[in-house]
């Protein structure tokens, strides 16, 4: 089975599609462009000017974001107006524009990455990273990037040192306060542990065996999992891409949060994918690949559907910005169109949103908890 993706189209610039951008201003009521304009491309600087390659995986940390600028093979940083190179190295590009990958430990700028897809802080302001193409987890230090887990080839085994253990292909990571990272181990369908001493374990899932069950840890399923998020209380959430839902890993079970499917998507293994909201097994999704948490909501960025959701802690799902439709618009939340984002992240009434298929960072507002009123 294909890891299922998602490639941005440099096509969309068509008459109508784009619209007049107020690049990082964040306003009321309105979702904003923060930095990026469709098409491929590489360039840093201000932000109006700034240049990303659909890039993917995002997270926030004192109002600093980093981004996993997957078509170029590096990590950037988004802050202060600017956007500046954090590490890795365009070595050169293919006839489509996307960058050569590669895998070499060392110092940032001399580092090499292939098809980083997500990234969270780490240890302060370090950066861990799931390097997706090469099959491991990196981090980028003070000065250096190193391999806390995986070997570079695809494969499934733990080990009491990460740098021994195989992955297949992880799409996501997250950090909790302990230093524990978590990782979305996407081509062996499981989340797997690489704890502060650097020892790999399984968290859930059943290793290289695809498929949907809630149970326990040892017994539950998923299939191809994208990125997932960390509550304070250890409570993660999985964006379970292939199944269409949002599951949750909580006292030693797998339960599904949000989302519900039958039958086969056309003739692969993937569940039908659909767009409603509702409670429950009620709501649709379509390849759902970013989550992030807003204190006690859960925000998904719903890929397929071209919009981004909110998810109640009793499972109500509603959309909250995108209009469904693919294209590259600011304005009312509802009213403004995304194409295909991979990621969001939410640090204090801000939610921002990797727009992939148009290399575009963009914001909104969002407060949890007026939005849990609005729901009564």
């Amino acid at each position: 089975m294909k890891k299922w993706k998602w490639l941005g189209a440099a096509s969309l610039f068509c008459a109508g599609i784009l619209s007049v951008q107020s690049y990082g201003e964040i306003q009321e009521e309105r979702l904003t462009t923060l930095a990026g304009v469709p098409g491929i491309g590489y360039e840093n600087g201000v932000y109006a000017e700034a240049q990303f390659g659909e890039q993917e995986g995002i997270a926030v940390l004192n109002g600093a974001l980093a981004v996993a600028d997957t078509g170029n093979q590096l990590v950037r940083m988004v802050g202060n107006g600017r956007v500046v190179t954090q590490a890795g190295n365009v070595q050169g590009r293919d006839a489509v524009g996307y960058a050569w990958g590669g895998y070499r430990d060392s110092s940032k700028g001399f580092s090499y990455f292939y098809g980083p897809a997500d990234c969270d802080f780490y240890d302060g302001w370090k950066i861990v990273v799931a390097d997706e193409k090469n099959n491991a987890v990196r981090v980028i230090g003070n000065t250096w990037v190193y391999t806390i887990g995986g070997q570079g080839k695809e494969g499934y085994e733990e080990s009491s040192k990460g740098y021994e253990a195989l992955f297949s292909g992880p799409s996501g990571v997250a950090v909790d306060s302990s230093g524990t990272v978590y990782v979305s181990d996407t081509g062996n369908h499981c989340i797997r542990i690489i704890d502060a001493q650097g020892r790999t374990s399984l968290l859930a899932g059943t290793p290289q065996t695809g498929g949907f069950e809630d149970g326990s840890l040892s017994s539950a399923k998923f299939l191809e999992p994208g990125r997932l998020a960390v509550a304070e209380d250890g409570t993660v959430y999985v964006c379970d891409t292939g199944n269409q839902r949002i599951r949750k890993i909580q006292n030693g079970q797998v339960t599904t949060l949000a989302g519900g499917s039958v039958g086969r998507y056309l003739d692969t293994e993937y569940r039908n994918p659909g767009y409603q909201d509702g409670t429950g097994e009620q709501a649709l999704f379509r390849f759902p690949r970013g989550i992030c948490l807003a204190e006690n909501v859960v925000i998904v960025a719903d890929t397929g559907n071209h919009v981004i959701r909110a998810i109640s802690p009793d499972g109500v799902t509603r959309t909250i910005a995108g209009n469904g439709d693919a294209g590259f618009e600011d304005g009312n939340p509802l009213d403004a169109s995304l194409y295909a984002p991979e990621d969001v992240a939410w640090e204090n009434g801000i939610l921002y949103i990797s727009d992939t298929g148009n290399s575009a960072i963009r914001t909104m507002k969002f407060s949890p908890q007026a939005w849990l009123e609005s729901l009564d």
